[in-house]
């Protein structure tokens, strides 16, 4: 009888090291076995196919679920017997697998298990202080040096499976490393799909805000609000830990080095590279890191969709001809490029919201003043409030700023608000202050379309005056910040939504680097019509250089 074990994969190569894993255990138990990938479903599909009897089937089920380790890139889907016929069993595979798999690394770790820091088949030429160690034992007598001096506030030079670091209790640095999940979630706002990420065989790194009370202790200054979090990545720094524990050390912050003597060092099998990742609330996963290929947006869009090589977007045309289905939704939006919302039909692109404003805060208070109802007493009211940040407003100079980045109100708004002392294109101010925002829903902000020329655009000297009148109602800067990201976020979930009904679009594509905002992706995914089916930025594309 044929069997299929089926796992979601991202790609071929994501798949191929546990593709070894699956064919050396079918090897050990003499099984027969062949597998195929399944490209046309998203994500692909890896199938893993068995000729066995039902109990061995079963039993090779079985341990492979103890032993194939927590992957964010191969995750098991389903078991069930095969309608194929295997006419083309592989050969068998002698190779041992790349890693140390869950079951073998869980008796490494095991303080009572006979084979407790016994990893020289996995880690070579292992060094302390320039001597070389082959015994479990001398390696343990190490581990207790390292941690005295960690404890005495001494740096400690490790050269790890992932280059050279230095590892510290006393020389904060943005990158921290927890020698376990109980910790990380003791002293950050970890979210459980977080923590399963971070704890995965990739052992990726991720920004998180530490819990306030704990805010001291991690990070670097006052004007920083996240640290770079990550676990012990390797089965030496995993082993490090344990000993750590024990000492009653949670976490040791971490800096890359470019000694050339270090206190510990090794040789350790093939690890993946570290990727830093968002991860919502929903569990989609954001690679932050761009692909040296992303050159301009239309390579992000050719990741997605397989018609491009585009011009330039056009303005969408009155009378525009009516719509089909294969049009697409493309929505734009980073920190540092022009902000882009498309309609993409082919190869044609059609303009739907124009996105260049005036950003100058001095020039947006005098529009304010000058053309909106009880503007002029606003501005009054508010230099009675803030006579400090109204004179910094009026001493800008008097040239037009125009951005085509809607991302820089933020920046106006963070100045008009008292965040930021100087005005500074490109301010994450905003997003930073919303990161220490615990609850879920803000004020609302006034992200309003008007028509212009017979041409709709958004209000922006609205958006900033609704949130000047909250500062001046005393609303703090947590819950006024978040309130400025949630109602965005709400603002173009809504036209979505309207773009969906007039336009009859089913598919769209967000991507850019606001994305790699948690605290933005979070809010956009909540107010995205589930109507659309939504396409997230792939491994290497949510923006471009």
């Amino acid at each position: 009888m044929v069997f299929e074990f089926i796992f979601s994969t991202q790609s071929k190569s994501h798949a191929r090291i546990f593709d070894k894993f699956l064919q050396y255990h079918a090897t050990l138990k003499n099984l027969k076995f062949s597998h195929c990938f399944d490209l046309t479903k998203t994500p692909s599909e890896y199938i893993f196919l068995l000729d066995a009897s039902t109990q061995d089937a079963l039993d090779f089920a079985d341990d492979i679920a103890k032993r194939l380790p927590l992957s964010i890139h191969f995750r098991f889907l389903e078991f069930k017997i095969s309608e194929c016929i295997l006419d083309k069993p592989q050969k068998k595979s002698h190779k041992q697998p790349e890693f140390l798999d869950a079951l073998e690394t869980k008796e490494i770790l095991d303080k009572n298990s006979s084979k407790f820091c016994n990893l020289f088949d996995w880690v070579k030429n292992i060094q302390f202080l320039g001597k070389q160690i082959t015994q479990p034992s001398d390696l343990q007598k190490a581990f207790k040096q390292i941690i005295l001096k960690l404890k005495n506030n001494q740096s400690v030079l490790i050269k790890t499976s992932r280059g050279i670091k230095e590892i510290s209790l006393s020389q904060k640095s943005l990158d921290v490393m927890f020698w376990d999940l109980c910790n990380a979630l003791t002293y950050t706002r970890l979210q459980n799909l977080e923590s399963q990420v971070l704890a995965s065989y990739e052992k990726p790194s991720m920004l998180l805000c530490p819990k306030e009370v704990f805010a001291p202790l991690l990070l670097k200054n006052k004007d920083t609000f996240e640290i770079r979090a990550m676990l012990a990545y390797d089965i030496v720094l995993s082993l490090l830990g344990i000993f750590a524990l024990e000492a009653e050390m949670g976490y040791v912050f971490v800096k890359n080095s470019s000694s050339k003597e270090f206190d510990l060092s090794y040789e350790h099998h093939k690890l993946p590279k570290m990727s830093e990742i968002v991860v919502s609330q929903e569990g989609f996963l954001i690679y932050k890191k761009i692909d040296k290929k992303s050159k301009n947006i239309f390579d992000v869009i050719a990741q997605h969709f397989d018609d491009d090589n585009s011009s330039l977007p056009k303005n969408i045309q009155k009378n525009t001809p009516s719509i089909i289905h294969h049009q697409k939704l493309i929505i734009f939006l980073s920190k540092t490029h022009p902000s882009g919302i498309w309609v993409k039909q082919g190869k044609e692109y059609k303009s739907l919201l124009p996105i260049v404003f005036e950003n100058n805060p001095k020039l947006i208070l005098q529009k304010i003043e000058n053309h909106y109802d009880g503007g002029e007493k606003l501005l009054k009211n508010f230099c009675n409030h803030f006579e400090d940040i109204f004179r910094s407003i009026q001493s800008l100079p008097d040239a037009s700023m125009e951005s085509k980045n809607l991302i820089d109100i933020f920046s106006s708004a963070a100045f008009v608000l008292g965040y930021q002392k100087q005005f500074i294109s490109n301010n994450t101010c905003i997003l930073n202050h919303a990161k220490k925002f615990v609850r879920d829903k803000g004020p609302r902000i006034d992200f309003k379309l008007i028509k212009e020329n017979d041409c709709l655009k958004l209000d922006y000297p609205k958006v900033l005056r609704s949130a000047m009148s909250f500062l001046i109602a005393g609303l703090d800067e947590a819950t006024l910040s978040y309130g400025f990201v949630d109602s965005l976020a709400e603002f173009l979930g809504k036209f979505a939504l309207d773009t969906s009904i007039n336009f009859g679009i089913k598919n769209a594509l967000i991507c850019g680097d606001m994305l790699t905002q948690k605290v933005f992706l979070d809010k956009m995914l909540h107010y995205f019509p589930k109507s659309i089916h939504l396409a997230l930025p792939k491994e290497g594309y949510v923006d471009y250089d």
